[in-house]
């Protein structure tokens, strides 16, 4: 019963508006056309991946010439796995983008709205990455390539395309047009749903101000919750089919991405039962979080020279430190709630519960 309220609510807050109705249509649209470049992307990256992988076979050949560092044929087959890998985490983000989206609709959630913008500014940045690493590492193949060659070394009969930029730049440009569009229909959302909340919490600039603080937290959950997790597993998949890694830092980064289910759901108890002991318990785990992204940053990624990961990984510690901050500033508010309940007023229907912010409404 209450999950056919809730469907029946979901579909009441869609159609609400034109402009409900053109957001999440338009969000739907960009996962269906992103994803599918994307995955023509992918299966572009797979070829070249098959073509590196028949390429192995002369790594044991002496060349006079390595076109770039100490990178074998092997190298670039660990390497163009690791782009494949990243072409399938941006194939779900889209999904999980559209998940946020109805969920800013369903709680008419303005802070979701507007990070929503901002995270298709960070996945157009991450198309640009895309374009420059592919065309970097195309280029860089293809030299060794022609430098065997040179070398008369007989089998290496095909290069790697670069038709794979033309359909990222498609990507890319698609991406652009699409976060044009959550803006507009985000700006107008945002007054529309910024008047429902109004009526919701009344005038109180306090009270709004606390609403917002726990609003943003909860996105910010959100956000570690599935980026923490989709990183640290493309770090560990690089890591598992590098036979040099040894085995004591995968059984740590694994540790690290199990531990990010129980900090985020430890963090959303903590917000909504007003507990700081918990809130205290995921800075702590933070702390270690960024420990560790800096560790990955600064022991594998720059070594591999990977521009996306790096990228995910600065992006992962920036929202763990903008976590933690925000943490701060909700626990504040719990010390503040207790010690000011009667000018808060936070007592619903004489009954002596204090009332806690939650994500329904």
């Amino acid at each position: 019963m209450k999950f056919d309220q809730s469907i029946k609510k979901l579909w009441a807050r869609i159609t609400e508006s034109r402009w409900t109705i053109a957001y999440i249509s338009f969000a739907v649209l960009q996962m269906v056309i992103a994803v599918s470049l994307e995955a023509i992307i992918l299966q572009r990256n797979e070829v070249s991946h098959s073509t590196l992988e028949a390429y192995k076979i002369y790594d044991g050949v002496e060349t006079p010439k390595i076109a770039y560092k100490n990178y074998t044929y092997a190298k670039y087959t660990m390497q163009f796995q690791s782009i494949k890998h990243g072409n399938i985490w941006f194939m779900v983000f889209q999904a999980f983008l559209v998940t946020l989206c109805i969920s800013a609709l369903f709680f008419q959630n303005t802070i979701d709205i507007i990070s929503i913008a901002i995270i298709n500014i960070c996945l157009i940045c991450a198309a640009g990455v895309q374009i420059y690493q592919s065309n970097k590492w195309i280029t860089r193949v293809n030299m060794q390539i022609d430098s065997d060659k040179a070398h008369e070394i007989q089998g290496l009969d095909y290069y790697l395309s670069n038709n794979v930029v033309i359909w990222e730049i498609i990507l890319l440009l698609a991406l652009i047009v699409f976060d044009a569009a959550s803006i507009f229909f985000g700006y107008k959302l945002y007054k529309q749903f910024g008047w429902n909340i109004y009526k919701k919490i009344g005038a109180n600039i306090q009270m709004q101000r606390m609403y917002r603080t726990y609003l943003i937290f909860v996105l910010l959950l959100k956000l570690d919750f599935f980026l923490l997790i989709c990183f640290q597993i493309l770090n560990l998949v690089f890591l598992f089919n590098d036979p040099e890694e040894q085995t004591r830092n995968i059984i740590f980064q694994s540790i690290m991405v199990a531990s990010v289910i129980p900090m985020v759901g430890l963090a959303l108890w903590g917000v909504r039962r007003e507990n700081i002991v918990a809130m205290f318990l995921f800075t702590v785990t933070s702390v270690i979080t960024i420990a560790n992204f800096l560790y990955i940053l600064a022991e594998f990624i720059i070594k591999r020279d990977e521009f996306l990961l790096t990228f995910l990984d600065v992006l992962g510690i920036l929202l763990s430190i903008m976590s933690m901050v925000v943490a701060y500033l909700a626990v504040l508010n719990f010390v503040q709630r207790r010690n000011h309940e009667g000018a808060i007023n936070l007592e619903t229907g004489g009954q002596g519960q204090r009332k806690r912010f939650s994500i329904d409404d």
